[in-house]
């Protein structure tokens, strides 16, 4: 078991093994006085004590010194932190985000055609959250039929799990799967002059947890109708939520992308 001393309190274990003790024996062929062995211990005790008060002083130095706080900056707690992540991950085995590998320019393009692709869902939502693809009508009697019905009546069936396509949660192809992984690994690419490393940390894990929220409410939407007291206006209501969430993360997105330097390019489905 290894103890961590102090530099002061080494030396005071050290004056405390090699001081001579007044009680020890020592052999003479006589023995002092009663009065001068008295005066002789007295003197001692005095020194003695006048060494355990400065022992007492000096440990109540060093604690008082190391018991004060440093001032500490965010820069270095968010170091410090990254530090704790990769002693831990290196004890337990698993790999450390900042022992990764720093993305090629090719690695942070997914990024680029990801926020492309979220901004094409948004600038088309309508379309593509709404299916009315009933090929027993003709386009015309399918026009009339919506014109009709309002866009409901069965014909036309909201889609909302279309969102989670544009979002990465449907196939490991997409541009956006795992996407936070890869904005972690970018952190020494960052523009500092844009963003810190702890602020575009913050952005990844808002980023992370907005896409989170826009997958499950797409989901909660596609139920909204089959639910017992569900309603078509229970769809809508849940679509009309996951869309506010989805223009929140294409901001983030587009944040993280000014951070690593990237070019914000025009919407498209490819």
């Amino acid at each position: 078991l290894a103890i961590t001393m102090s530099p002061a309190r080494l030396a005071i274990t050290i004056l405390l093994c090699t001081a001579p003790h007044g009680s020890s024996f020592q052999p003479s062929s006589t023995f002092p006085s009663r009065s001068s062995t008295r005066s002789s211990n007295d003197v001692e005790f005095r020194q003695h004590a006048t060494v355990n008060n400065n022992i007492h002083e000096d440990i109540s130095e060093d604690a008082e010194i190391s018991s004060r706080p440093p001032a500490v900056s965010r820069r270095h707690i968010f170091q410090l932190a990254t530090q704790g992540v990769m002693a831990t991950s290196l004890m337990i085995g698993m790999p450390s985000a900042s022992l990764a590998v720093v993305p090629t320019p090719a690695d942070l393009k997914r990024l680029q055609v990801g926020h492309s692709r979220v901004q094409y869902l948004l600038k088309n939502w309508d379309k593509l959250t709404e299916s009315c693809d009933n090929k027993a009508m003709s386009a015309v009697e399918s026009r009339q039929v919506v014109r009709t019905e309002a866009g409901g009546g069965g014909f036309c069936d909201k889609n909302p799990l279309v969102v989670q396509d544009y979002l990465g949660y449907k196939s490991t192809k997409d541009p956006l799967f795992k996407a936070d992984s890869l904005m972690l690994k970018a952190v020494p690419l960052i523009d500092e002059s844009v963003v810190d490393e702890a602020d575009f940390v913050d952005l990844v894990e808002q980023y992370r947890d907005k896409a989170d929220q826009t997958s499950l409410l797409a989901y909660t939407s596609s139920w909204g109708e089959a639910n017992p007291n569900g309603s078509k206006d229970t769809t809508d209501d849940y679509l009309d939520q996951t869309k506010k969430v989805v223009e929140e993360t294409e901001v983030l997105l587009r944040k993280i992308m000014a951070g690593l330097g990237l070019e914000v390019l025009p919407p498209s489905k490819a």
